[in-house]
């Protein structure tokens, strides 16, 4: 019983760090009207304002396969524990910026080194303590994904309109949540052994050669390389929406668009995403290439509606178009791993998954600066409607895939 309870209570510790994770890294996007307008007096761009975003997805990329082999190594609790009181300390010191590059060395490099600690620790962590509940408890913990992101958009939103300075607050707030959530998993949770202890890493493929495995398999690679694609109209989309919002439309605040601005992509491609995955399960087995094929569908599906946010003339429309695009986003996220796993022997995917995300996030974090960069030359609405040439190639990128090398790349079950 004892063993019982402490998995769930596990679940709740992963959960609000997750939660916390997710929240504090979205704040920078609700509050960016309020801190361009404070850093206006620095003279400062919207090419500078998303190189903090590009800096934290480029260290965030960087790192992400090195947490998985720090867990490994120095145990999943004390890498936890760690990461949470980084990215905490980094959230703290972005509430005392006085500049972009204050933002850049807190927001960009501090939290991003310790934000990536938190989901391979985690994963890991629900897979050892959940077998029979498994699904359930990833379905439990992936809920802190949504409500983090929407939650703590809105809570940014508000105090960003509180008045001059007002934004730092949230930063305060949060990072300080951060650092007293991390005590408490240090006081709650048990100790992990390190890996010569535990044994673990016996099944599962070192960097080296699931790296090499990747290359083997031309449509794992050019299933990767469009992933990078997909992530730069994601990373591109979150951070300058809520700006878009209050530029584009009369009356909309800061508040208004930093919820709006996430919540109907966020919504429904979570009910896409269910519905997709449902639907792939149930033709895969006749159909292996599906997944494959669902992946491009999911991008050509996405230039139309991100178009549509960038042209929208009214706050209603943009909101639906978001909506629009947000399932469509969907239907790509539940077909995306699915199809790499299909190429990819199980020992070598959980290193795979690390080395893909890490080529993703070091593309995709080129688009807020370069979004904002287009601001400033262009306008933001031009910045917004290039994304869909983005969501052209990376379903182009899936076309050799599927006509040449899917047959002799697929590992079966």
């Amino acid at each position: 019983m004892r063993c019982l309870d402490y998995k769930w209570r596990l679940l709740a510790f992963l959960f609000v760090a997750f939660f916390i994770e997710l929240g504090s890294r979205q704040l920078y996007s609700a509050a960016l009207p309020q801190i361009r307008l404070e850093f206006l007096k620095y003279g400062v761009t919207d090419a500078q304002l998303g190189a903090v975003g590009t800096v934290f997805g480029a260290v965030f990329g960087l790192a992400l396969v090195v947490s998985g082999l720090a867990a490994d190594l120095l145990g999943r609790k004390r890498v936890l524990v760690a990461g949470t009181i980084l990215f905490s300390v980094g959230i703290l010191g972005s509430g005392f910026a006085k500049g972009v590059g204050g933002m850049i060395l807190f927001y960009g490099v501090l939290n991003a080194l310790g934000q990536c600690c938190i989901a391979p620790a985690s994963y890991a962590l629900i897979s050892k303590y959940h077998v029979e509940t498994r699904s359930t408890a990833m379905a439990l913990f992936q809920g802190a994904v949504y409500s983090g992101i929407v939650l703590s958009s809105l809570f940014g939103g508000i105090l960003a309109e509180q008045g001059e300075g007002a934004w730092r607050w949230a930063f305060w707030i949060m990072g300080a949540g951060g650092v007293a959530w991390a005590v408490a998993m240090q006081a709650g949770m048990r100790p992990e052994p390190v890996a010569e202890e535990s044994g673990s890493g016996k099944d599962e493929a070192s960097i080296k050669e699931a790296f090499f495995a990747l290359l083997k398999k031309p449509t794992a690679v050019l299933i990767a390389v469009a992933f990078g694609f997909f992530m730069y109209g994601n990373l591109g989309l979150r951070l300058w929406m809520p700006m878009f919002m209050t530029r584009s439309f009369e009356g909309v605040g800061t508040a208004k668009a930093a919820l709006h601005g996430v919540l109907w992509l966020n919504v429904f491609a979570l009910v896409s995403c269910v519905l997709t995955a449902k639907a792939i399960d149930r033709f895969g087995a006749k159909r292996p290439q599906i997944r494959l094929e669902v992946s491009a569908l999911g991008f050509l599906l996405c230039i139309a509606p991100v178009v549509w946010v960038a042209k929208a003339g009214d706050f209603g429309t943009c909101c639906a178009a978001l909506s629009v695009l947000g399932f469509t986003m969907g239907v790509y996220d539940a077909a995306h791993y699915p199809a790499m796993f299909d190429c990819i022997e199980p020992r070598y995917r959980s290193a795979a998954t690390g080395i893909t995300g890490c080529m993703a996030f070091l593309m995709g974090s080129l688009a807020p600066a370069v979004l904002g960069w287009m601001s400033d030359r262009l306008s933001m609405r031009a910045g917004i409607a290039s994304l869909g040439a983005f969501y052209f190639f990376g379903a182009i990128l899936l076309l050799p895939a599927m006509i040449w090398f899917f047959g002799k790349d697929y590992v079966g079950k």
